[in-house]
């Protein structure tokens, strides 16, 4: 029971410390969208499902400050991003028509009183496939904005180090330029890439919910990820929506200015 409390305790006290990096909106009409509890379903991924401790304590929090945003008559969407693209096409399908929120992240709701219906769950297979379509559009309208590399360089900046990263070999490799002057792949050969297709989340999601703030709440293993989506998404697609980022372990959180 002590356990409990100060586990209770300390969710509470890093759910004020979100909640106030959103004083400046709070009086305003902005709608804010919270992205929290991302997990893997792939077997390979376990370490990263909706078991793992900080993907717990990520979903907590956001229904946490969900709740808060709630009570105060805030404009705000629950956002559950899943990660289905380690698992085969078959899988996929059946994960998509027959899915439902895990129990434990079930439990989370159920403790605030709220419906799984107020979760709007995202798969990055659907981001993955919208990023395809709208990369195409945008090269073809600002061709200039990228330059084209070989995927074997290995100056290519992916969203985890080249050396554990499957690369697609002797492909050409579309990039844009970070801040440094280094190339962040968008795309290899016609399959789009992590920082492109987390850019192109935080597009629909900007698109779909009219967001004026985009709260990240994600396990502190995807900083450099969330940072180059971040990064590509207005820089390909002209996002200027506020981005506040936090990053967690299991029981601890930390804040992250990228814009």
């Amino acid at each position: 029971m002590i356990k409990n409390k100060l586990i209770l305790e300390v969710t509470y006290t890093i759910r004020d410390q979100i909640k106030g990096s959103l004083v400046p909106y709070l009086d305003t009409d902005a709608n804010i969208s919270i992205i929290a509890g991302h997990y893997c379903v792939a077997p390979d991924l376990s370490d990263l499902s909706n078991e793992g401790e900080s993907e717990i304590f990520s979903f907590k929090l956001g229904v946490s400050v969900y709740c808060e945003l709630k009570k105060m008559n805030v404009s705000s969407k629950l956002i559950l991003w899943i990660n289905d693209i380690g698992i085969d096409k078959i899988q996929r399908k059946q994960l998509k028509e027959n899915y439902t929120i895990p129990d434990n992240y079930l439990k989370i709701l159920n403790n605030k009183d709220l419906s799984k219906s107020e979760v709007n769950v995202v798969f990055e297979s659907t981001s993955r496939n919208q990023a395809s379509v709208l990369f195409r559009k945008v090269y073809k309208r600002t061709p200039d904005k990228f330059k084209i590399y070989s995927s074997n360089d290995q100056s290519l900046i992916r969203c985890i180090d080249n050396d554990v990263c499957v690369i697609e070999e002797n492909k050409k490799a579309y990039t844009i330029e970070d801040i440094d002057g280094s190339p962040i792949v968008m795309k290899e050969g016609s399959n789009p890439k992590c920082n492109l297709i987390l850019g192109t989340l935080f597009r629909s999601i900007i698109k779909t919910y009219n967001s004026d703030v985009i709260l990240n709440i994600f396990n502190d293993i995807y900083i450099d990820r969330i940072r180059l989506g971040v990064y590509v998404g207005t820089q390909v697609y002209d996002i200027n929506t506020k981005f506040i980022n936090f990053f967690c372990d299991e029981d601890s959180i930390f804040r992250e200015e990228f814009n």
